[in-house]
């Protein structure tokens, strides 16, 4: 019998494997009857069942020596392996890419981790960037943008606001850039710390955003009045609450061109303070129709404006309309003041269109009377009827297209007509589509939705190119329902034909961004 040599090292058979051949060629006795039952073996052969006893206990002992012996060198292998890949990973980290991004565009995208739209100002200062890595850490402290967004602490000492010592380690790091500084209350009672405000304030010469968010009624700021007169560098204000005060310090601020008298919500503003309105380029704001027509004619010079009301209006007076010369974003909450306005280059409306007050049928007079190549058009709570059929076809420079349906029909028809047009001529430069749709979006005009879009995806005719589509549920009547699955299934076949489609939140075409 020919034994095989070691499979590592070609050594010659261990004692066991030959103690395992010596064992297979001796005869054996025939105890199978004494396996297969419980009869009692004859004397001559317990000294025979004794010596395979013995035999085996010792090949049995020396195999597991050899197993062990093999165990240690798979061990062996195995940490010898695990420590070369991590000398390898190390060594591939020495050559990453991101270690030769510059340290100012590092920061720079530091930045944009701090400069979204969120309310929530807790995490505002960049103390977690230098956590990271070392080279990371030294950019961060020598970035002073990275440190100019200043939160003031209230009174109250349970408020998880940054102490006197982060402030003022920010001011430090912060050098001279702009500032931007944020105080919030959210109870009544709130007044912010002295201490903290007293240095903040004796910074006031390089405020660039002053941000306030009140959520409780009747408030008065009287503790910004030290900072009259000192405002030179102030671009941006910011108030949302109820009823909220300040003292006269706006009028005195050369610089000052954007004003958002409003939560992102659409709320009520409050009273709104002196603002030397024919600098402001952009507004937002709720207040009553003739408030908000008052505010835009002493504002000429506006490039984006959002008009919001605090009551539901059931129809709007006429007379004759502001004209707005610079205008290029317009955002209404009830499109039926639209008739008080004029806007000869607008590009973007944003419209929540009422039933009640048939806004989606101003929109198209109001486009023809402005004489502008509108691009974006956003209509949030519509009605897909033929109307709006009429008034997108008279918007042929359109580009971008959103609407949110909000109804509940019982005849489709209106929207496979709508769809239907659409992949004709309706629209005919639409690049983009978003389309929110609620529980009336019938088999049949999902089905005509979808012809349209591969309709479109598919159009190779000159003149620019369908290269988007976005679904997303209608939020007044499915909020943060899932995507059903047949349209999941038909989102996915126009993917898996190369084309840009998605199911999205409605939180995306809010149009936050006329607060920017």
């Amino acid at each position: 019998m020919t034994l095989e040599s070691c499979w590592q090292c070609g050594a010659p058979p261990t004692e066991a494997t030959t103690a395992t051949a010596s064992t297979k060629s001796q005869p054996l006795l025939d105890l199978s009857h004494l396996l297969a039952s419980n009869d009692t073996p004859l004397d001559s052969e317990i000294s025979f069942i004794c010596d395979v006893i013995s035999e085996g206990k010792g090949l049995v002992d020396a195999l597991s020596s050899q197993i062990d012996n093999l165990e240690a060198v798979v061990a062996r292998l195995i940490r010898k392996r695990d420590e070369m890949a991590q000398l390898v990973c190390q060594h591939r980290a020495i050559l990453s890419p991101v270690r030769r991004v510059p340290p100012e565009l590092v920061c720079d995208i530091l930045a944009l981790s701090l400069s979204s739209n969120d309310d929530d100002t807790e995490i505002k200062p960049p103390w977690h960037l230098g956590h990271i890595c070392g080279s990371w850490r030294r950019a961060v402290l020598g970035y002073p943008a990275l440190w100019s967004f200043i939160i003031i602490p209230s009174y109250f000492p349970s408020d998880r606001r940054p102490p006197l010592p982060m402030i003022e380690t920010q001011l430090i790091r912060s050098a001279d850039v702009p500032l931007s500084v944020c105080w919030s209350s959210n109870r009544d009672g709130d007044l912010p710390g002295l201490h903290a405000l007293d240095l903040v304030v004796s910074h006031s010469h390089r405020w660039r955003r002053l941000l306030l968010h009140i959520s409780h009624p009747n408030v008065w700021l009287d503790w910004l009045r030290t900072a009259g007169g000192r405002l030179a560098a102030l671009e941006t204000f910011e108030l949302g609450g109820h009823y909220t005060r300040i003292p006269d310090i706006l009028s005195t601020a050369p610089s000052l061109c954007k004003v958002f008298l409003m939560d992102r919500n659409f709320g009520a503003s409050p009273p709104a303070p002196a603002i030397p309105w024919g600098q402001i380029t952009h507004y937002a704001g709720s207040f009553t129709a003739d408030s908000q027509v008052e505010i835009v004619r002493r504002a000429p010079n506006l490039v984006s404006c959002a008009i919001g009301f605090p009551d539901w209006v059931d129809s709007f007076a006429r007379g004759e309309p502001v004209v707005l010369p610079r205008l290029r974003r317009l955002r209404i909450e009830m499109a039926g003041f639209l008739p008080r306005l004029q806007a000869p280059l607008l590009q973007e409306l944003f419209c929540s269109c009422s039933t009640m007050l048939h806004g989606q049928s101003e929109i198209l007079p109001f486009v023809e009377r402005s004489a502008c190549s509108l691009q974006t058009l956003s209509l949030m709570r519509c009605s897909i009827d033929f109307d709006l059929i009429a008034v997108l076809r008279g918007l042929k420079s359109l580009t971008h297209l959103i609407i949110e349906d909000q109804d509940e029909r019982d005849d489709d028809s209106p929207q496979i007509t709508l769809f239907d047009d659409l992949a004709g001529d309706l629209c005919p430069n639409l690049t983009s589509l978003a389309y929110g749709f609620a529980s009336a979006f019938s088999r049949s005009s999902r089905s005509h939705f979808f012809a349209m879009a591969q309709s479109r995806f598919q159009h190779e005719t000159p003149g620019p190119r369908f290269i988007r589509l976005r679904l997303f549920r209608s939020r007044y009547y499915s909020p943060g329902e899932a995507c059903p699955p047949s349209i999941a299934v038909a989102i996915q076949n126009i993917c898996d034909d190369g084309f840009d489609a998605g199911f999205v939140e409605p939180n995306e075409f809010e149009g936050k961004h006329f607060f920017s």
